[in-house]
């Protein structure tokens, strides 16, 4: 277990590390700590930065950086005099840079401290939260503050398309966050979103997910409830009503907390109700009764009821925010979606699609979603269990229902880890067994494999939609190069 030295009460505040200071970040590569390294450079801290691989996207935007970089992991990598080392979520204790900070006595922060010191701090802020949509969601207010001329702060857990960056300062006094119920580091096991004190907070759903560090839902259930009774007096949270783990927290809420909370959903219950959707090939046109606005239509380039919801959730908070509606009806019709949310990879003879769901509801969610656009030929569903609650059989008889909407379904193997236990892990070929797609499932090792399967079996107008939190082993690249030659 950690030494007392490793402890929340003394994470270090950045005002408290003078201008130019050397700065260590450890666990350098991922999406979130290469921006915050390179946000850190570009205010005149001396950064460098290790991690035990570089890869892409975040490899060449450091290697373009002014961060000195580390591979591999050594003590040897802490210049004599840093003076903060920023502990990433990715390491343990026993990591040979972690043993350093501490046998140094080195100063530490972590992530969510440091986001909210650099962009939360002193604003009005927004948190977006929740197990689905909150990286498009987030997206989108940010999105539509810029486009509004609001230069707003924001990080994105995504790559979303209307930006350069997931991570900016900004300028003005408003700033936008995703806020992740993962833990926050070895020392910090609690949510990223507990250090972010929002004044406007979205909650989008709460479902099981991340098995590795929660027993079970009502330990997630858990967190949210005490993030919201977190919140001071006139903060204002706009949480989705549609979902059954997430409308009973909010009925108590709104009897028992001085915060304002705004429910949303299609159902009759919710404060901002969706009264009907109408499908177009750009996307989408979205009708919904405000509480005190009345009536409003707005047209949605994004596919499917999940991402209505998430964009009247994103029109709740601007209205919040004193913004007008027909103004932000007009900034969200521009909005350019995020890489990996229903991504269009190629468009000829078939259609590629990219898409990050791993979540079963996400999967259902998402097949739906494209099953109402693309109509005419079949659709493939191609999924690679890799998250730390995918992998196992928790949701197993939640991947039957989620598939059914899909013509054909073609599953990866579980790929075992060291930690994993056989009887833990989903068995993907008793899976495919029992989902009713029209065209049948099939199990197949490994993104080679099922390369060539698809290549075998496709069809002119065939939409496949490939789904993954992770690489799926190059699988998509290697499909558009094939498709592409098709031409």
């Amino acid at each position: 277990m950690p030494r007392d030295y490793f402890q929340v009460g003394r994470i270090k505040a950045l005002a408290e590390v003078k201008p130019g200071a050397k700065v260590h970040v450890i666990g350098v590569c991922g999406v979130a700590m290469a921006q915050l390294a390179v946000l850190l450079a570009e205010r005149g801290y001396q950064v460098s930065g290790s991690d035990k691989e570089f890869y892409e996207p975040m490899a060449g935007f450091l290697e373009n950086s002014p961060v000195r970089l580390y591979r591999g992991y050594t003590a040897q990598n802490l210049a004599s005099d840093v003076e903060l080392a920023v502990i990433g979520n990715a390491v343990s204790y026993g990591h040979p840079e972690v043993t350093a900070v501490e046998e140094r006595r080195v100063p530490y922060s972590i992530f969510p401290k440091l986001l909210y010191e650099l962009v939360l701090k002193n604003r009005q802020s927004v948190t977006v939260t929740g197990t689905h949509g909150k990286t498009t969601t987030t997206a989108l207010i940010a999105s539509i503050l810029w486009r509004l001329g609001l230069n707003p702060g924001y990080f994105i857990g995504g790559v979303a398309n209307d930006f350069a960056r997931s991570l900016v300062m900004g300028s003005s006094a408003i700033s936008v966050v995703e806020g992740d119920e993962y833990d926050s580091a070895f020392f910090a096991k609690v949510p990223k979103f507990t250090f972010y004190q929002p004044d406007f907070l979205v909650i989008t759903s709460i479902e099981f997910d991340h098995a590795d560090i929660y027993p079970d839902l009502e330990s997630i259930k858990r967190q949210f409830d005490a993030l919201v009774k977190s919140l001071r007096r006139g903060a204002r949270v706009v949480a989705c009503y549609d979902d059954h783990n997430l409308a009973p927290l909010i009925d108590r809420w709104k009897s028992e907390l001085p915060c304002k909370v705004i429910s949303y959903g299609t159902g009759q219950g919710a404060d901002a109700r969706i009264t009907a959707v109408a499908q177009e090939k750009s996307g989408q046109k979205v009708t919904a009764e405000l509480p005190t606005a009345g009536q409003v239509s707005f047209n949605l380039p994004l596919m499917g009821v999940h991402n209505a919801r998430n964009a009247l959730s994103a029109l709740l908070v601007c209205f919040e925010l004193g913004l007008e509606i027909s103004n932000v009806a007009r900034a969200m019709e521009q909005f350019g979606g995020v890489k990996r949310r229903q991504e269009v990879r190629y468009e000829g003879s078939v259609t590629l699609i990219e898409d990050f769901a791993h979540h079963p509801t996400a999967v259902r969610e998402t097949i739906q979603a494209l099953r109402s656009r693309y109509t005419a030929g079949r659709l493939w569903a191609v999924f690679e269990p890799r998250s730390n609650t995918s992998r196992r059989r928790i949701f197993h008889k939640d991947y039957v229902q989620a598939f059914a909407g899909a013509d054909r379904v073609v599953l990866c193997e579980v790929a075992p880890r060291a930690q994993d236990t056989g009887e833990e892990l989903l068995d993907v070929r008793e899976l495919a067994g029992r989902i009713e797609a029209a065209g049948g499932a099939v199990a197949l090792p490994n993104a080679v494999a099922i390369k060539e399967y698809i290549l075998k079996e496709a069809r002119p107008r065939d939409v496949f939609l490939v789904m993954s939190n992770g690489s799926f082993g190059g699988l998509v690249q290697m499909l558009e190069k094939e498709f592409k030659r098709w031409q």
